[in-house]
């Protein structure tokens, strides 16, 4: 052993049983809470992005001294809801896949391209039955662009683990 360098003990398999049926249900429970914003009426969920979004504006109004009104504060609020709901989605999507990938890793070991693959295609799958659930919440709509921004927020939350996986590697993922 190098000087400075630890010995790392591997999991014995009751442990790593136990991670991987911890951290599925961590992805089922995420999926939980994406179903329990879907079914937040139009109402309800604009006025949470519009909170958000009003928020956001007072912060960089306060944070960067600009003076602007109250009414110029809510008119850009206003403008920015519709991203900062967009935004939303592709983070819970992003939290989704990566909750699906530490899972699929925790069962079948260190993560290979087809694992990715597999967690985008599921966050997609969900993605399309969140959209399809929509369609009979008050006010909400299922659309098929919203499961290609979801499927977008996936993508990118797995790209960047990818990246922080190859640079902490120093190589690529193994192809299985």
């Amino acid at each position: 052993m190098s000087c400075g360098a630890s010995e790392r003990t591997p999991m014995t398999t009751g442990k790593r049983r136990l991670l991987a049926v911890c951290v599925t249900l961590l992805a089922i429970a995420w999926m939980g809470v994406i179903f329990a914003f879907s079914s937040q009426p139009d109402t309800e969920s604009s006025e949470v992005s519009g909170r958000v979004s009003y928020q956001l504006v007072e912060g960089w109004n306060t944070a960067f001294q600009l003076g602007h009104t109250e009414a110029e504060l809510e008119a850009a609020a206003l403008r920015m809801e519709f991203p900062v709901r967009k935004c939303a989605h592709m983070t819970e999507f992003a939290i989704l896949a990566l909750l699906v990938l530490a899972s699929i890793v925790a069962w079948r070991g260190r993560p290979v391209m087809k694992h990715y693959g597999m967690a985008l295609l599921l966050a997609f799958l969900y993605a399309c039955t969140d959209e399809f659930h929509q369609l009979f919440v008050s006010g909400r709509a299922g659309r098929f662009t919203d499961v290609l921004i979801d499927t977008t927020g996936a993508f990118l939350g797995l790209f960047l683990v990818y990246l922080i996986v190859r640079w902490v590697r120093g190589r690529t993922p193994t192809t299985e």
